[in-house]
């Protein structure tokens, strides 16, 4: 991702909030988990459709909840008059019950979704080897991607080969898979001298993104 939406590394925020991060402290940031899972899967690409100002003013469990609100909205399932007339009557009546569906089939969809992993494929023919050293490519794409601003321009090390997955942010309907490697940088490299001690951090690349230093 690119934009507002990718704020890793950066500065200017102040201290990190532990106790603030994820969710799961009030009962609606489970409920609307489960509702992102089930209006099609937690979508950072969808995350990027938030308008900036919109997604800076949200917190991190709101932000799903839009994402899932636009999802269900363009798949039918809902209306934009529908999630109006449910935001005035909450708005003035916060205690309203929450309305509700019995639907057995898609908590057992759900529950197959969160409880079963599916290993990676072998990657076939990965151009590094580990101990490799490699570049992440200066580059700006345009369509969704998984390849952190702060570590573009900055030589790493391959440290494994986990396998092979889609490479994100291309067409619905493409098959495309690339090997995807662990790299090792340091935090010298990415962000120069720093009070704290020195320290490695491991980022999941795709092949694309990388290039021989």
């Amino acid at each position: 991702m690119d934009g507002i939406h990718d704020m890793g590394g950066m500065a200017g925020f102040g201290p990190v909030d532990v106790d603030a991060v994820g969710w799961g402290h009030e009962g609606w940031e489970a409920r609307n988990q489960v509702v992102a899972l089930l209006s099609g899967g937690m979508s950072r690409a969808g995350i990027e459709e938030i308008p900036p100002s919109e997604y800076l003013r949200a917190s991190y469990a709101e932000r799903w909840l839009m994402c899932a609100e636009r999802r269900l909205v363009a798949k039918g399932v809902l209306s934009a008059d529908d999630l109006a007339v449910w935001r005035e009557r909450f708005d003035s009546a916060p205690d309203t019950p929450m309305p509700r569906a019995e639907q057995p089939e898609a908590l057992a969809a759900l529950e197959a979704a969160v409880t079963t992993t599916t290993p990676m494929m072998p990657a076939t023919a990965p151009r590094f080897a580990v101990g490799d050293r490699v570049r992440v490519k200066r580059m700006r794409p345009e369509r969704h991607n998984r390849c952190p601003r702060y570590v573009r321009g900055v030589v790493g090390e391959v440290e494994r080969i986990p396998g092979e997955e889609h490479l994100p942010g291309g067409p619905a309907s493409s098959d495309v898979r690339e090997p995807v490697y662990t790299v090792r940088f340091g935090s010298i490299d990415l962000w120069g001298e720093q009070d704290e001690p020195a320290f490695d951090l491991l980022i999941d690349l795709w092949q694309s993104y990388l290039e021989a230093p």
